[in-house]
């Protein structure tokens, strides 16, 4: 086992001691998802989707459809902070033994890769007790890259501000962002919506979820901030290892 991989192993064991992590990723979902599923109400609304196909469908669906992004983006935007802060020691520990940082940075974010990929099968699973997309293997994507851009946030995050104010950032971001900003039923929507990072994964969300048809551009514009947000979380992460 390489370097990379066994910084990857110690990491993987930090967040297993972390109960509080453990239990957001059973208990987060099911709550969020199943609460809001619950208390809609069964009527219908219409919404456009990307390509300006408008759909109209059940308030029971709709709900559990953009609930389900937001609830991997609060998983693993948390899981990136954790992650950073709760090894931090060991990670100076590991470059004091002759890791370079290029290593030890590339095995968390390799972790945190594998949390999100954990928090989408889990938002994805809870979501499908209510709701089955038109297009699941889409879906998931969608839900997975939401999950990528808010966890290399929270390992951003993680690096400039401490525990408590980090976790009420991510918390609140997340939330207003893909449930008020990138909402498809609210009647206006702000500029900064377009422009704020879960705008591009919801739209394909909402495409896999109620439509046949996929657009690429909503696609390749989340990959590209996965990109930019990713190399940010980086060089902000090598910087505070080498220090």
């Amino acid at each position: 086992m390489n370097r990379t991989l066994q910084s990857a192993a110690m990491g993987a064991r930090q967040i297993g001691r972390t109960p509080v992590l453990l239990g957001l990723l059973v208990v987060l979902p099911a709550y969020l998802v199943g609460v809001f599923t619950y208390v809609a109400p069964d009527s219908r609304v219409a919404f456009e989707l990307e390509g300006g196909e408008t759909v109209r469908v059940s308030l029971t669906e709709a709900f559990p459809a953009f609930t389900t992004p937001m609830v991997a983006a609060l998983l693993a935007g948390i899981a990136g902070l954790f992650l950073i802060q709760s090894t931090a020691d060991a990670d100076a520990r590991l470059v004091v033994a002759g890791y370079r940082p290029a290593e030890v940075v590339f095995a968390r974010l390799a972790l945190l890769a594998g949390v999100s990929a954990l928090a989408t099968l889990v938002a994805v699973g809870v979501m499908r007790v209510a709701f089955a997309p038109d297009r699941l293997g889409w879906f998931a994507v969608a839900v997975l890259l939401t999950a990528l851009i808010y966890g290399t946030l929270g390992v951003l995050v993680g690096t400039l501000l401490d525990r408590l104010p980090g976790v009420y950032l991510v918390l609140f971001g997340s939330m207003i962002d893909l449930f008020l900003f990138q909402n498809p039923l609210a009647t206006e929507t702000p500029a900064v919506a377009r422009i704020a990072p879960g705008h591009h994964p919801l739209r394909l969300a909402m495409d896999a979820g109620f439509s046949g048809r996929i657009a690429l551009e909503p696609l390749a514009w989340s990959v590209a901030v996965l990109a930019v947000c990713g190399a940010l979380a980086v060089a902000a992460f090598y910087r505070s290892v080498r220090t």
